[in-house]
This record gives C-alpha cells, sequence and structure tokens, in this order.
C-alpha cells in the first residue's frame, strides 16, 4: 500500500512543499538546458549561409557552363573543365563544409544543454525521489496495520505493539516527550501515549486506530 502524504497537516505540509520544490528545481534548470540548446542552435545560421553560399557559387557555374558555345575546339572543353573545377573546389566543398558544420552546432547544442541541465537535477531528483518513494510506502504499510487491527477488533493489541516498537526506535528525546514515565507506561500496560507518538512518527493520526464494530455472528442453533 502506498500513501503519498501523512494524515497531519503540518508534515504533509513540509512534503508538498518539499516535492513543489523539487519540481520547481527540475524544471528550473531544464528550462536553462534549453535556453542553452536554444542559444548553440543559433550559430546554424552560420553553417546555413556557408551552405547558401555554395549553392549560390553552383548556380552560377551552372549559368557559366550554360553560356559556353559549343562547337568551338580547345575553347569549349577548356572552359566546361574550369566550370567543373569551380564547382569541385568552390560550390560543392561550402556545401559541404556548411552540412557539416550544421551537424556539429546540433550536435554540440544537445550536448550543452543536457550537462547543464541533467546534473543538478539528477543531483536531487534521485535522493529526493529515493527518499519521498521509502517514505510513501513506510506510511502505507503504516496504515495498513492500523487498517488491519482496527477492523479485527484487536486496536489493543496493536497499541501494545507499537508502544514496544516506541520505547525500541524512538530517540530519547521523542520517547520522553510522548511519556513522562515510558517504563511505567509499559510496565502498567498505559500504552496510548507512546502508540500514539509512533503513529505521529509514521504521519498517521492516532484517531485511526480504534476498533470497529464487528457484526454479530448469529448463535448458533443446534440440530
Amino acid at each position: 500500500m502506498i500513501k503519498v502524504y501523512p494524515d497531519r497537516r503540518w508534515p504533509a505540509f513540509l512534503r508538498v512543499l518539499a516535492d513543489t520544490v523539487t519540481v520547481a528545481w527540475s524544471v528550473t534548470w531544464a528550462y536553462l538546458g534549453w535556453l542553452i540548446y536554444q542559444t548553440v542552435l543559433g550559430l546554424e545560421v552560420i553553417a546555413d549561409g556557408i551552405t547558401s553560399t555554395g549553392a549560390t557559387f553552383n548556380s552560377w557555374i551552372a549559368s557559366f557552363r550554360n553560356a559556353v558555345p559549343g562547337g568551338i575546339p580547345f575553347l569549349t572543353k577548356f572552359l566546361l573543365d574550369t566550370a567543373d573545377a569551380l564547382k569541385k573546389y568552390s560550390g560543392d566543398s561550402l556545401l559541404a563544409t556548411g552540412h557539416q558544420i550544421h551537424d556539429a552546432i546540433f550536435q554540440t547544442a544537445i550536448v550543452l544543454g543536457l550537462l547543464v541541465a541533467l546534473p543538478p537535477i539528477l543531483l536531487v531528483l534521485l535522493p529526493y525521489a529515493g527518499w519521498r518513494w521509502r517514505d510513501m510506502r513506510e506510511t502505507g504499510a503504516a496504515l495498513a496495520f492500523v487498517r488491519i487491527a482496527s477492523l479485527t477488533g484487536r486496536a489493543e493489541q496493536a497499541r501494545a505493539v507499537l508502544a514496544y516498537r516506541a520505547v525500541s526506535t524512538l530517540s530519547f528525546r521523542a520517547l520522553m516527550s510522548a511519556s513522562a514515565d515510558p517504563v511505567g507506561d509499559i510496565a502498567e500496560r498505559r500504552y496510548d501515549r507512546l502508540a500514539d507518538a509512533m503513529l505521529k512518527r509514521a504521519g498517521l493520526d492516532p484517531a485511526r486506530l480504534a476498533p470497529h464494530d464487528l457484526p454479530e455472528l448469529p448463535p448458533h442453533r443446534g440440530s
């Protein structure tokens, strides 16, 4: 059983506050990572400019090739070879360089964005998420314990178990805050104060541990 928030207002408020702060922290750093990504990605205009220049060179070279007069020995071949060389060493190379820079900027933007966002998010989120999961499971298990004891009419026995657990697990300061004489309470079977302290520590309202009225069985009739 999982119980997300305790019954008592103050512990529940503290957990809601901690959840809100953790979510806000994660969202803030994710947004900062996104800003870094967008900023670096803005450098793609440089790569686009280089690519556009290469495409312009190729269009000029194509126009030049179309303008070369045909049927002139040696001159036509020379001009066509010159156009091919220009395209190979200027237009095509600029296009290839522009695409490479574009890809490099995109990859760099992703890496920098993740490096900015992930470490602070994981540094806070992983320990906190682990603690909250254990806390919810512990509170849920305590609630299941109380419900079963109340439904089965064993509330007093459950209080005894909780009182002994309080003596064995609570700090001395918490123990003496719960009861001025915890040893005497155990010896004289006064379990209420210690059991209530243990339930409060588990995040539950002590009023939950109350016996429920069990249905009365009809009297057995002999044959």
